[in-house]
Formats: C-alpha cells, sequence, structure tokens
C-alpha cells in the first residue's frame, strides 16, 4: 500500500462482540473502517495514452468485515494478553484524482488478519478494561500493481464484559 499512499493515517473505527467458549477461547465478530489520505502537490499519474501532471489526491477507504477467533493465554492478572485471526471479506475503495479526472476502482476481497493484544481489566469486579491490539491486515487485492493490500493497524479502545444469568468464569 505504500506505493500508493506513504503517510499513516489516525482515521479509523472498530467495533467487535466476542463469546467465550470456556475459559481462554473467544469466538467473534469485527467490523472496521480505515482511511488513508495522501496529497501530492505536483505528480504525474499515468493513464491509458498518456499522462496528468498536476495535483493528485489519492485515497484508500476499507470496511473490512471478519469473524474471528481468539486465545486468552490467562484468566486472571493486571494484563490479560490474547492473540488471534480474523477472516472475511473488505469492501475496498480506492480513489485518485488528478485534476479534473477522478479515477475510482471498488471492491470486494478476501482478507485475513493476525492480532496480538491485551486486555487491562478495571473496576472493582473487572468487568471493563482497555484493549491495546496491534492487528497485521491484508487483503489479496490484486488492482494496480498492489497484489496484496496490506497494512498495520494499532489500537486502544474499552471492553465490558456481559454476563448471561449471573454467570461468571
Amino acid at each position: 500500500m505504500k506505493d500508493f499512499i506513504g503517510k499513516t493515517s489516525f482515521r479509523g473505527l472498530s467495533a467487535s462482540a466476542n463469546w467465550f467458549l470456556g475459559k481462554k477461547i473467544t469466538l467473534g465478530a469485527t467490523v472496521q473502517w480505515t482511511g488513508f489520505y495522501e496529497k501530492l502537490d505536483r505528480a504525474t499519474l499515468e493513464v491509458d495514452g498518456g499522462a496528468i501532471t498536476s495535483t493528485v489526491w489519492k485515497e484508500f477507504y476499507i470496511l473490512p468485515l471478519y469473524v474471528n477467533a481468539k486465545y486468552h493465554f490467562l484468566e486472571e492478572g493486571m494484563f490479560l494478553p490474547y492473540a488471534g485471526l480474523s477472516a472475511g471479506v473488505s469492501y475496498i475503495e480506492q480513489l485518485a484524482q488528478a485534476g479534473t479526472y477522478e479515477f475510482t476502482e471498488i471492491n470486494w476481497r478476501f482478507g485475513l488478519a493476525p492480532e496480538v493484544g491485551t486486555l487491562i481489566p478495571m473496576g472493582i469486579e473487572k468487568t471493563w478494561g482497555f484493549n491495546v491490539m496491534l492487528r497485521y491486515q491484508m487483503a489479496f487485492y490484486n488492482e494496480f500493481d498492489i497484489n496484496l493490500l496490506q497494512y498495520l493497524n494499532y489500537s486502544f479502545g474499552v471492553y465490558w464484559k456481559l454476563y448471561p444469568r449471573g454467570e461468571r468464569y
């Protein structure tokens, strides 16, 4: 992806829901949105039969829809590390604009995302806390000389546990 957009992006949002199957394994789903943007003051964009030299705006918008499985290494403590794998499809919108010309490519592609993270429990009953996570996102893209669309995603969020019918692990 750095060949198309070289800048880091802080635009993104994700939500996950995970259910414990026993004490160490969770299954769940994740939806995420990430936007990448770069403006080049003067660049040449090659098109069929020629090239355009102008200010160029480049954008990527990626919306993965994943199912995931995670293994939680510890059941109690200040830090509860985990490792997981997500798989599913990604809606990918790639845009480039040079002068008055705009090029748009929209695709759905299969993707994978291994991740590591830790839960940091808070509160008296430890039913909420913070989640720090690092995910390696990749989608099998194969458009515009990009065979594998990949980027590193890190996030800091909040989690909470909901216990059915008063059960606690």
